[in-house]
């Protein structure tokens, strides 16, 4: 057990793709930078165009690897051949099939698959499909919830099930300090997923802003505060228990 990276990155500390504006190009951008691995949010439709201008937004503030999450039920494949062709590090996908052809199709590009699971039963296909890594997702986790049981039991089955096998497991769901991080790896998780502990950085930057902070502070100043407060919060996890 111990605070190592996954697939990669410098940490085992995901941003959930969380929907609409929050996990945009700056809160991915400022967990990028602080060695997080950040997904992008895509558009719920197929918006290609719109995809890679949001990945093209996140790379003008960071020149760390970054993932994009999409949620499989909303038309998508145009959306996930603009992923491709961007060549971002990660494709995570939730609430649909992670098919083997998907997997081979994105690692034809160069991409990682990691999908979002809610059961073993669903762990199972995925692993046989090839993934690089298997977000487990309990029901105590907001947003998109997909299946039926804690994290706590589910977590330690999917574990089970990747034995023998390079595929890391991220535990989603419920996590918001440092003991569950570390009750996550007593588990057998290599890395945590989160989404609304995350997302007090991005309001407080926008609250920030809207009282015309950019006119009274130093520019770099604006652009280093949620870069800062996510590398502070990242450190935290790793060395204040």
């Amino acid at each position: 057990m111990g605070w190592k990276g996954i697939l990669g990155f410098d940490y085992g500390i995901v941003l959930a793709p969380m929907g609409h504006d929050i996990a945009g190009p700056e809160l991915v951008a400022a967990v990028a930078n602080a060695g997080g691995l950040a997904l992008l949010h895509a558009p719920d439709w197929d918006s290609p165009e719109q995809l890679k201008e949001l990945i093209r937004k996140t790379r003008e503030l960071t020149d760390k690897p970054f993932g994009v999450g999409v949620l499989l039920p909303f038309p998508h494949k145009e959306n996930i051949k603009a992923i491709l062709e961007e060549k971002v590090a990660v494709l995570q996908v939730a609430w649909g099939e992670c098919s083997k052809d998907l997997v081979l199709e994105a690692h034809n590009a160069g991409v990682m698959v990691v999908p979002q699971v809610g059961s073993l039963e669903e762990a199972k296909k995925v692993i046989d499909a090839g993934v690089d890594a298997i977000i487990v997702q309990g029901y105590e986790a907001g947003g998109h919830v997909i299946g039926q049981d804690g994290l706590i039991s589910l977590l330690p089955r999917v574990v089970d099930a990747v034995a023998g096998r390079d595929i890391p497991v991220i535990a989603a769901g419920g996590i918001v300090d440092a003991r569950g991080y570390v009750a996550a790896l007593a588990l057998g998780a290599k890395g945590i997923c989160m989404g609304t502990r995350f997302e007090p950085s991005y309001y407080n930057l926008k609250i920030w802003l809207s009282f015309g902070a950019r006119n009274l502070l130093p520019h770099s100043c604006l652009e280093n505060h949620l870069i800062s407060w996510c590398s502070i919060y990242i450190y935290m996890y790793l060395h204040v228990l």
